[in-house]
């Protein structure tokens, strides 16, 4: 697969995948209050080579730029809302008091201030670091402090200088990855959706656990980890040659590793599920 097609695929699950976080948004009074989805999106709706040249234009591969970037070209080339501003910088004489993501006039002529974000936690019912169980993969972040953050900080930075915002949202998309096979529920930090996407992760002592068969695998690298990924040619390896790369991996970097797990359909090779293969001392390291 292109990476024009690519681009298209991710466009396409960062509107229409669940929201990470329940879908509420903050009135002109700031009280939260529940709201909808958006509308979905089709292939048809974006033209191809315009996103390409659109993405390429950045050469950022941070994985929340590209998926700001996705939903930039999302608000003005297929909803054409009148955006008024994006990554507007928040000030206080010589201070910068924080950034707005988008502030835009919707199809209601509501001027809107979104702030967006693509997270990925992994949960960790033995480990609670800063009050939380739901960490990233670089533990220093967690669920409740991002959504926090979101809430009280973020979107308020907008009723000083716009105290016309009816509408401000969090549009947050992502998953949360559950210990493989694991057993017993898990506590659900508030905010979180009851149908978020989910995944699986395990230590690198535990490798062994993806050698099973009629199983292929691949690396997902940055910044496309969005839609699930596709079988391209000559990408995908058999258990036990990545395995061996992962295990490689480990001996020398510290840093977690997103990978897809494909297996044969009437359609060709699939993403069955994906996951995250951490440090042994993770998230310790």
């Amino acid at each position: 697969m292109d990476s024009v097609d690519q681009a298209v695929d991710d466009l396409i699950w960062a509107i229409n995948s669940p929201s990470l976080i329940s879908n509420v948004f903050l009135d002109s009074g700031g009280e939260e209050k529940l709201q909808g989805g958006v509308q979905p999106i089709e292939v048809g709706d974006i033209s191809r080579e315009h996103l390409s040249e659109f993405i390429k234009s950045s050469k950022d591969r941070r994985v929340g730029r590209y998926f700001e970037r996705l939903m930039l070209y999302w608000l003005t080339h297929v909803r054409q809302v009148k955006m008024v501003a994006h990554g507007l910088q928040i000030r206080d004489g010589n201070q910068t008091l924080g950034e707005i993501d988008f502030l835009f006039s919707d199809e209601q002529q509501l001027l809107n201030h979104w702030e967006v974000a693509i997270k990925f936690y992994l949960y960790d019912p033995e480990h609670l670091r800063n009050g939380s169980h739901h960490l990233g993969p670089n533990a220093t972040d967690n669920f409740e402090a991002k959504t926090n953050r979101m809430f009280e900080h973020q979107l308020l930075q907008s009723q000083r200088d716009f105290p016309e915002v009816a509408i401000r949202r969090a549009f947050v998309k992502g998953r949360i990855f559950y210990p493989m096979e694991m057993t017993g529920k898990s506590v659900a930090p508030a905010r979180l959706a009851e149908d978020h996407l989910t995944g699986w992760w395990i230590r690198d002592s535990e490798l062994a656990r993806l050698q099973r068969p009629n199983c292929m695998y691949r690396i997902r690298e940055k910044p496309h980890w969005l839609d699930g990924a596709r079988a391209c040619e000559g990408s995908l390896q058999m258990p036990e040659e990545f395995v061996r790369q992962l295990s490689e991996h480990f001996d020398s970097e510290g840093y977690p590793v997103y990978v897809s797990q494909f297996q044969l359909t009437d359609e060709g090779m699939r993403e069955s599920s994906c996951g995250f293969v951490v440090p042994d001392a993770w998230p310790n390291n």
